[in-house]
């Protein structure tokens, strides 16, 4: 069994698909799901001593892109689940890493919202303006949204997922609730939609 490769067909399934979410405060995003993204949200980035990884996280290699780490993942060979667990910096991506699923990034609809977060409250490095965050097994999921372009919300892109036994990432923060949620597929057709509040 090789789990990496079962958490990217996972992915895969959602992959392509938009989700609009309209804030309580009336901001309205939308969020594409970009195949792309799979390598950064589950954490592979955070791998520095897998020499394929470091050369990904090199801005100078033009081969090893999103596009390479994701072949290598269907190849099953370089990149596997024995040899991510067998990363020294595994530890670092273990909670992200086991919590990551289709089911969980959707379930992060239905949830409160961080908005103009504010890194320098924890002294993260994370550029993303929104945080959406759920209670879950005896922590918070957290689904981290940036935007393209500053404050043009209709272009917005998932830059992490993670999940922390704390709220280290959500006090003393901005929060707002979700009203409204709609999910589109690969087609622009309809997956879901939800009014959560009235």
């Amino acid at each position: 069994m090789n789990l990496l490769y079962d958490k990217f067909l996972d992915y895969k399934q959602i992959a392509n698909y938009r989700v609009e979410y309209e804030l309580d405060n009336g901001i309205s995003l939308s969020v594409k799901l970009e195949l792309s993204a799979f390598p950064h949200l589950i954490g592979l980035h955070k791998l520095t001593d897998m020499p394929i990884i470091r050369r990904f996280n090199d801005s100078n290699d033009k081969v090893v892109s999103a596009k390479y780490i994701i072949q290598k993942i269907k190849q099953q060979k370089i990149l596997t689940d024995s040899s991510v667990r067998a990363s020294q910096k595994f530890c670092d991506i273990e909670d992200r890493y086991n919590n990551f699923s289709k089911e969980n990034l959707l379930s992060l609809s239905y949830t409160d919202a961080i908005v103009n977060f504010n890194p320098r409250k924890i002294g993260s490095t994370l550029k993303s303006d929104f945080i959406l965050f759920e209670r879950k097994n005896s922590g918070y999921n957290h689904l981290c949204i940036a935007t393209a372009v500053p404050f043009v919300y209709s272009d917005c892109y998932p830059e992490s997922f993670f999940h922390r036994p704390n709220d280290m990432y959500i006090a003393n923060q901005t929060i707002v609730k979700v009203r409204e949620v709609r999910i589109y597929d690969q087609n622009n057709k309809i997956y879901l939609e939800d009014t959560l509040i009235k």
